[in-house]
């Protein structure tokens, strides 16, 4: 192993090294002479600057001297054998504000009271500053701002923030979400880690000054200062930072799209996703007249006086939303209460569902759960921001959220959207939804959805909860202003690595493409020609319009217990009007034994458990009803033994061997029932058929109840991280887990009993195919949907096979079975093949509509030169040196853009024919360093971008 490979290693050997350069550090060094270089007479040297890479001691005057352009830079007092600190405004250092550097004032005003404190990444300082009190001065304010010193007021400032100390800040605040108190005791530690010299106290100051600055940087990106309509001129969502690849009308679209083909059109659509998060709540504290929001609906949390009169407005209109589907949050969650101690419960967000990004005005906070009447606004208020004519909707719940979609916005009074809508549930999440969603609202069988996943706005609050603990303590505006600048960065970053992103898709889509048309053909081939054009033709009019049957899905009849039941009284009803049955009893037919048998063996496990619950420290009473519950029991095995033996002859004689062997056999909960398959020698054919009917269904009733059960605890897991604050809280909603838990042994014991019995009458019965819909159990198994086995990361998570059990009424070699399931792999088939395919269109169009907004963005900066100050040459030098900049990056983004994307063509087109043309490595289509250090100039020069 070479020790380059492994620095630490070597550094090791360098500890003593590294430590005795750090004491030596503490010293003078080389640097022991008395008199300062200068050679004045008592210039001691006795001065030395931390935060120069100078180590040399200089005399007073001459540290004042060199420092009149660094006033923060920390001092230090060699005296008693030792360094000390020391300010410069106490060694003489005044800083004259409003004048060239070098240049003095005929009348200099010092800082009211003169204790004027700088904020800076190296400190907090008190500095001697003294403003320019001529007749034609500046306010002291904008001497600051020039002085690249953000004042904290406008009137006497008495305290300001270097603009690096504001940039550092935003972006830490944005990537590391560190919060501003963090930050200033930071600062404040750095000062002094003593105690001995505390700093003023100036937090309240930098809170103002870096929601100001905050502010300030929307506006300026957002072309503000260079508009003619200038700030009183900002629209909604105007100073967001947009999707380039996404479908703008007017910027990135090409001429005459409104009138594209059908079989072109689809390349226009906006992909949107929906979801709330309620991660990102906020305490009830402060208020908007206390601490007003700043952005006011400019950039992506919608504007807030509008919107809290819809939902005073429409708070408690009655909203018909029924779950007809399976245990959604978002539909439990709606109706309930929101807590006392919050103002807001979460938010609810509107996103750009392929590229992650968030969309303008497009996130509003939620108050009482996940209700249609927050979404409904967001949505509509999205859907203003230069959203095309059609549009895919993923959302959660979209089966649900879908169905009163258009009459609860003619309940607001709205008008009907124009857009053409198609409703979709996430890949992910659609797993636990029931059959008949799966076939509707599938993004993988939807035309036009290309390989969406329409999971990424789960990615995206991924990234911004690590804000949760900051926000919530936050006022009103103040949480707002935040959350947008924290959108804003999330945003800028995925527009920064497009050029890369969309070239790694194609490059997987690309021979996905070509591997699934390779199969859909070669499966089309091996199926009658007649079938499949029929198929064709009923598949194809369910694109067109959804209203007709769905080819994907397969209506089964439910197999439950009770209807198997249902299906055997009817036969021994029909057996004795023919005179065909055989009757033992009087009361009770061969179905009914086995039926009874069933319901006691589960009778028998309940009891069980209840006894085994009992502990050592069971009152009388809690004994008492268990031996009641026995008797009684008892009493009942004892009557259906007596019929049994009727049905089933020789079945006393073993359970007889059974109690003899067995001690604990005699209690009730462990008397052994010898069911048919507990007895298969001792039964005849019919006897254990029928109990193999009920054992079937009774697995899938089992596998039900274990799914409802589990989507509960999910659900109340959900619930308690959300909601459940303090010891009473958390310890009631363990309580009712631990119920649920109960309820979900139960049923994994169930389904066990059943496979049990099925695996031991499959012998006899010659039953053969139904391990394909039933397996073993495990407890590994036993997890929701969306969890993973033990050691399995997120990338190769596999779903418990709970959740693909369904049950078939008709054996498998059914011939309408047979089509039906072919038809369905057909239709699946061809689905893959041309999902794949619409992929690399998708990703094709994106790529065009990203170097074209580019392209837009640049023109548009440039329209903006001239605009703004015709009568102050300097501002307008300014205002305009900044326009040209940001045309010049996004320029400059669109030829890198271009130059990663040059061979993309190319790589599409091969493969399509069977042909020997070499394909292209594009591995080999990583950013050279050139277009590297362009991207790196890019960046840099946008440095200031969110």
């Amino acid at each position: 192993m070479l020790l380059q490979d492994r620095p630490l290693l070597q550094w090791l050997k360098e500890v003593g090294v590294y430590l005795n350069e750090l004491l030596r550090l503490e010293g003078r060094g080389a640097y022991t002479a008395e008199i300062c270089s200068c050679g004045q007479k008592d210039a001691f040297a006795i001065y030395r600057c931390e935060d120069c890479s100078d180590v040399r001691l200089y005399c007073r005057t001459c540290i004042v001297s060199s420092h009149r352009a660094h006033p923060v830079h920390r001092i230090k007092r060699w005296r008693d054998g030792h360094f000390s600190p020391v300010t410069l405004k106490s060694l003489g250092l005044r800083v004259q504000l409003g004048h060239q550097p070098g240049e003095s004032c005929i009348c200099p005003q010092q800082a009211w009271g003169d204790d004027f404190v700088l904020m800076d990444i190296f400190g907090i300082h008190e500095v001697g500053v003294d403003f320019c009190g001529c007749e034609d001065a500046l306010p002291s304010h904008v001497q600051l701002l020039r002085a690249r010193w953000f004042p904290a007021t406008s009137v006497n400032p008495k305290t300001a923030a270097t603009f690096r100390l504001l940039e550092s800040f935003h972006q830490l605040s944005i990537q590391a979400k560190v919060s501003a108190f963090e930050y200033y005791s930071s600062l404040a530690r750095r000062t002094d880690n003593t105690g001995t010299r505390t700093p003023k106290d100036r937090y309240p100051s930098f809170l103002t000054i870096t929601r100001e600055w905050r502010h300030l940087k929307l506006m300026k990106r957002g072309g503000r200062g260079n508009d003619p309509d200038g700030l009183a001129g900002t629209r909604e969502g105007s100073c967001a930072v947009e999707c380039p690849a996404c479908p703008l009308p007017g910027k990135n679209l090409p001429d005459g799209w409104q009138d594209a083909p059908e079989s072109k059109s689809w390349l226009y659509c906006l992909f949107l996703a929906m979801d709330a998060n309620f991660r990102l709540r906020r305490k009830n504290v402060s208020s908007d007249d206390v601490d007003p929001d700043l952005n006011k609906g400019s950039a992506y949390i919608v504007e807030e006086q509008a919107y809290k009169a819809h939902l005073t407005a429409f708070d408690k209109l009655p909203m018909t939303t029924s779950n007809h589907c399976n245990n959604h949050d978002a539909v439990n969650l709606a109706t309930l209460k929101g807590a006392v101690h919050l103002a807001s419960t979460g938010v609810v967000s509107v996103d750009c569902a392929r590229h992650e990004m968030k969309r303008p005005c497009s996130t509003g906070d939620l108050q009482k759960g996940e209700r249609s009447v927050n979404s409904d606004y967001v949505l509509r208020s999205s859907l203003h921001q230069n959203a095309p004519n059609k549009v895919k909707v993923s959302y959660d719940v979209a089966c649900i959220y879908s169905k009163n979609f258009l009459a609860r916005f003619a309940k607001y009074g709205w008008d009907e959207p124009t857009q053409e809508f198609t409703w979709a549930i996430p890949k992910f999440h659609i797993n636990a939804h029931r059959e008949q969603c799966l076939a509707d609202y599938n993004l993988r069988y939807l035309r036009g959805c290309g390989c969406s996943d329409c999971e990424g706005v789960e990615r995206l609050w991924s990234r911004s909860n690590g804000a949760a603990a900051v926000t919530k303590e936050m006022g009103p505006g103040s949480r707002r202003d935040y959350v947008d600048d924290i959108f804003g960065g999330q945003n800028w970053n995925k527009v920064t690595s497009l050029p890369s992103r969309l070239l790694n898709a194609i490059k997987k889509a690309v021979p996905e493409r070509n591997a699934q048309a390779a199969s859909f053909r070669q499966y089309d081939k091996a199926l009658p020609a007649s079938s499949t054009a029929v198929w064709k033709e009923v598949v194809e009019a369910w694109e067109a319009d959804s209203s007709n049957p769905n080819p994907f899905f397969i209506k089964r009849p439910s197999i439950t217990q009770a209807a198997i039941k249902k299906q055997m009284a009817a036969e021994d009803a029909a057996a004795l009007k023919a005179g065909t049955a055989s009757v033992l009893h009087e009361k009770c037919s061969a179905s009914g034994i086995v039926i009874s048998g069933i319901e006691l063996e589960e009778h028998q496990r309940r009891l069980k458990v209840d006894a085994s619950a009992l502990g050592q420290h069971a009152t009388d009473i809690q004994r008492a009803k268990i031996l009641e519950r026995q008797n009684l029991l008892r009493r009942r095995i004892d009557s259906w033994v007596q019929v049994q033996q009727l049905y089933m002859p020789g079945v006393a004689a073993q359970r007889a061997r059974f109690l003899a062997a067995n001690e604990d056999a005699s209690l009730a909960y462990n008397m052994p029932l010898l069911l048919p398959s507990a007895a298969t020698t001792l039964s005849d054919r019919p006897l254990l058929d029928l109990e193999w009917r009920l054992r079937y269904a009774q697995a899938f009733d089992a596998l039900g109840d274990l799914r409802g059960h589990l989507e509960v605890r999910a659900h109340l897991y959900k619930f308690k991280d959300r909601f459940a604050r303090g010891q009473r809280a958390n310890t009631r909603s363990h309580t009712i887990i631990k119920t649920v838990d109960a309820k979900i042994d139960g049923d994994a014991e169930r389904y066990r009993a059943a496979y049990g019995a099925l695996k031991a009458l499959a012998v006899p019965l010659v039953k053969t195919d139904w391990q394909s819909r039933l397996q073993p159990l495990l407890q590994a198994d036993i997890r929701h949907v969306t969890e993973a086995e033990d050691g399995e990361s997120e990338g190769r998570r596999k779903m418990s096979w709970i959740w693909k059990a369904t049950a078939s009424p008709d054996p498998p070699d059914a011939p309408a079975t047979v089509q039906h399931t072919l038809r369905v792999e057909w239709c699946k088939s061809r689905a893959r093949a041309m999902r794949w395919s619409e992929e690399v269109e998708l990703l094709q169009e994106e790529m065009r509509r990203t170097m074209a907004y580019h392209q837009w963005a640049a023109a548009h900066w440039s329209s903006l030169i001239d605009q703004t100050f015709v009568e102050q040459p300097d501002y307008r030098e300014g205002a305009n040196a900044y326009a040209r900049r940001h045309a010049a990056m996004r320029e400059s983004m669109r030829a890198y853009c271009e130059k990663s994307w040059r061979y993309v063509k190319m790589w599409v087109c091969l493969g399509t024919n069977d042909d020997d043309t070499p394909i292209p490595d594009l591995e080999s289509l990583a950013p050279s360093e050139e277009g590297a250090d362009a991207d790196a100039s890019s960046a840099n020069d946008h440095a200031e971008a969110p």
